[in-house]
């Protein structure tokens, strides 16, 4: 199973040369399925949203994504009342899929929140939804959300989202795999509990953080081992920058 982790395009606030790398990178590595954790447009507009699903359906295999805190309207009365409005009319009209695709059970939460803009919040009801909708048996089990569950070395001053701990706890006991999020523009992984956490930096915006440039990650799995790949762009092309290897033991834990 391969998959691809793409994360704050923020289309809008683009970079045409990384998009189109970025595109092509993708096509190259064939994913069976590309997992996006939110922020595709920089503003809510509709356009930006037109165009952040044109570069998604352009690469040629199935999607799937959750909103990120640049995808509610900045004005005020529509980001009170319909804060997903526009995300709901132009990508999907369910912020929170569950895919069921061969080995791969996913769970997406929407975390973004009118009145917690930037922090975001998993609340009791998302919470009890992990333990729900993700029991069973599954090769690879996958919860995603914009916001992040842990922190990066490279930005441990950046707050979790709201409700991070208990999510983790439920994630834990559901038998979660990976845990993946955005937001924070830097690629990064950690174990958590005995899940893998896991960052991407912005896939194609020049909204980049100090010492990053634009990347993705792609996921191998083989049986019980899980190859991590950080796919940065360098010198006008997205190329390896360093891969993890994951083991998963009798226990179902996961180390490095």
């Amino acid at each position: 199973m391969r998959l691809a982790h793409v994360t704050d395009l923020h289309l809008g606030a683009e970079e045409p040369a990384v998009v189109a790398g970025l595109r092509a990178d993708l096509i190259a590595q064939a994913p069976h399925r590309l997992l996006v954790s939110g922020d595709l447009t920089m503003r809510a507009r509709d356009d930006q949203f037109r165009a952040a699903v044109d570069l998604l359906a352009s690469v040629g295999k199935p999607w799937t994504c959750v909103p990120g805190n640049h995808d509610l309207p900045l004005d005020r009365p529509a980001r009170a009342f319909d804060p997903l409005g526009a995300y709901r009319q132009f990508v999907d009209p369910e912020p929170e899929p569950i895919i069921r695709d061969g080995g791969l059970l996913l769970l997406g939460l929407s975390s973004p929140r009118p009145y917690l803009w930037k922090g975001g919040r998993i609340d009791a009801a998302q919470v009890a939804r992990i333990g729900s909708d993700l029991a069973g048996a599954a090769d690879l089990k996958v919860l995603m959300l914009h916001h992040p569950v842990f922190r990066s070395e490279q930005r441990p001053g950046e707050a979790l989202v709201h409700g991070a701990d208990d999510t983790l706890r439920a994630a834990a006991a559901a038998g979660v795999d990976v845990i993946l999020c955005g937001h924070d523009h830097v690629a990064a992984q950690a174990g958590l509990r005995g899940m893998i956490g896991l960052m991407s930096g912005t896939a194609c915006s020049w909204r980049v953080r100090t010492d990053e440039s634009q990347s993705w990650t792609m996921l191998d799995l083989d049986g019980d081992d899980l190859r991590l790949t950080v796919r940065h762009w360098v010198d006008g092309a997205f190329r390896p920058a360093r891969t993890t290897q994951w083991r998963r033991t009798a226990d179902g834990r996961w180390h490095a």
